[in-house]
């Protein structure tokens, strides 16, 4: 399991890295200073360039351990999909929660944190709905992998408009339990009744475009 305590026995590196870690997760690489994070580590800001190199090594240093926590742990990405319960999962991992943050933080300025993140959840997604298929809770979808890509965007949506979302429903953190219930409840009804009533739509999409003609033996007329 990934340490994010505030132990000092820690190397000064990974203090650095983890109180980065955190205080981005809050406001953002932007606005988050070399000094900031030296003082949350309590290190002389000077420790930080000696051992990163500059605040984009630092940055750089950041993404690939949070890149590792995500193969290390397939909550952190079941979790962040539309259905599983990430406030729950992160009740009993408290200390995970500064790298979901850290992750949402991530999503919305891009790069290869968002990449990376977001093709792990779409590998995950699929290998959930291929279980839950076989169990018979979900049902199985002629492009699984076309499907698993459109739920993770819902799933990323969340994290990308965090506090818009929370406020919009009465919150002001999506994954405290009474704006997370809202929106789970809600999600989930989504997910389980149909949103769309009239197969119509559908039976347009699958039926291959028509050349349009303006009187009978035009197509013909063209192919001669």
């Amino acid at each position: 399991m990934l340490n994010m305590s505030s132990s000092d026995d820690r190397s000064t590196p990974a203090r650095i890295r983890d109180a980065a870690v955190e205080l981005v997760g809050r406001q953002g690489w932007d606005r988050t200073t070399t000094r900031q994070i030296a003082e949350a580590a309590s290190v002389p800001v000077g420790l930080v360039n000696y051992h990163f190199g500059s605040k984009d090594g630092l940055r750089q240093a950041c993404d690939d351990w949070v890149i590792s926590a995500l193969a290390e742990d397939k909550g952190l990405i079941l979790g962040a999909g539309p259905l599983p319960r990430m406030d729950t999962y992160l009740d009993d991992h408290p200390e995970l929660r500064p790298i979901t943050e850290y992750i949402g933080q991530c999503m919305r300025s891009g790069g290869a944190v968002a990449e990376t993140f977001y093709e792990r959840m779409v590998e995950m997604t699929q290998e959930m709905m291929t279980l839950a298929a076989d169990a018979g809770t979900f049902r199985r979808y002629d492009d699984p992998y076309a499907a698993a890509v459109i739920l993770v965007a819902f799933g990323a949506g969340a994290s990308l408009f965090n506090t818009t979302i929370a406020r919009l429903l009465g919150g002001t953190n999506l994954l405290d339990s009474a704006t997370y219930n809202r929106y789970a409840m809600t999600t989930v009804d989504l997910f389980t009744h149909p949103l769309i009533t009239d197969e119509r739509y559908l039976s347009a999409l699958k039926t291959p475009d028509v050349p349009p003609t303006t009187a009978e033996g035009d197509i013909g007329k063209e192919n001669a």
